[in-house]
């Protein structure tokens, strides 16, 4: 039985908290010197002083690092940890005055430093007067303990992230090339520029050459990590012109594109499962059918749209191309949390709207 490895982690940080906790009912149990303060107000002061030590803990590792430091909020980040190193100072003095109590005799009077020639035995109080300084060290081993493990957890998580990108990557490399270069796409689409030549149409050359251009994109520039967007709207237009070719005048392919700039990037081959999900299932022979493609980049953002008649229900509509899945988790591995994808079906009409942050 594999264990939960969160689980592991819960139990661990709550035996840590309670040792922590704990500690100040062990360490000062008994009467060990007669001039300490009462031990029960010590206790209790270490227990709420290391209460909030928990707290700063958590606050500092899921709410100031992630919101504060990692957005550059430097300023405000070291403003609340100079607030937070205040508090901390204070606190003793805080309880104190809210009990109602005279502070410890070993607080109000500390011994100066010895005469020359005098000797005095070493004592940990008079080097950590407590609780001042000692609420202090561990307010600052705190800070560094929980930064350090948040850096450290972020760092890991990325390594797996990108671990994973690589690994995805070289699973379906070659099932990109197999799905977009699939026998039935090449076969109809011979068939149809055989159809041309047969006719002399003036058409059989360009499609000749567009079949020629999406071979040299899948083959050659699909191979790189991301490629320029416009390589990538060439590759789809072209894609739409020979599915298009076959089409009778039942069925109409709409194709908008608006675009602002040509210095934007993409990963190759991320949109056409959308496009050859509408041809297999929007397009029929013999009732009317409409296929309306709308792609455009503003502000570094691109926005694609892909909205079509269900003509066809046979197979599973998932499992197109590279399949609808297998596109949604490359968007999560390549491009998380700069991303949305929305598809809507309502049983006679599928639409997918999909936004990118470009880089």
């Amino acid at each position: 039985m594999q264990v939960n490895k969160k689980w592991v982690q819960n139990i661990i940080y709550l035996a840590i908290w309670t040792g922590f906790l704990a500690f100040p009912f062990i360490s000062f149990y008994g009467n060990r010197d007669t001039n300490f303060a009462p031990e029960r107000r010590i206790q209790v002061l270490f227990f709420i002083t290391n209460l909030f030590l928990i707290g700063f803990y958590y606050l500092h590792s899921l709410v100031l690092i992630p919101r504060l430091l990692a957005t550059r909020k430097v300023g405000i980040y070291v403003t609340v940890i100079l607030l937070l190193l205040v508090f901390f100072a204070v606190l003793p003095v805080l309880y104190f005055q809210f009990v109602k109590l005279p502070a410890p005799r070993f607080i109000q009077n500390i011994r100066p430093l010895p005469a020359p020639g005098e000797h005095r035995p070493f004592t940990f109080r008079r080097v950590f007067p407590f609780p001042f300084s000692g609420s202090l060290v561990l307010f600052l081993l705190i800070l560094v303990i929980s930064g350090g493990i948040k850096i450290i957890n972020e760092w890991f998580r990325t390594e797996r992230r990108n671990q994973e990108i690589e690994r995805e990557k070289a699973s379906t490399e070659l099932a990109l090339l197999k799905s977009q270069v699939n026998p039935h796409f090449l076969f109809n689409t011979l068939n149809n520029i055989y159809s041309l030549a047969v006719t002399n149409n003036p058409e059989t050359a360009g499609a000749v050459m567009k079949l020629s251009s999406i071979m040299r994109y899948i083959l050659d520039d699909a191979k790189s990590n991301y490629v320029p967007l416009d390589k990538e709207i060439l590759f789809l237009e072209n894609y739409i012109a020979l599915q298009s070719v076959r089409l009778t005048d039942k069925a109409t392919v709409k194709f908008l594109k608006d675009t602002e700039s040509n210095d934007k990037q993409i990963a190759p081959l991320l949109l056409i499962a959308f496009v050859e999900n509408a041809f297999k299932y929007g397009v029929s022979t013999h009732l009317h059918s409409e296929i309306d493609i709308e792609l455009g980049e503003k502000e570094g953002k691109l926005h694609f749209r892909v909205k079509n008649n269900i003509m066809n229900t046979q197979g599973n509509m998932t499992n197109t191309g590279i399949g609808l899945n297998n596109t949604k988790r490359r968007l999560e591995l390549l491009y998380p949390g700069k991303h949305s994808l929305q598809i809507k079906n309502d049983g006679s009409i599928f639409e997918v709207i999909l936004m990118i942050e470009l880089i």
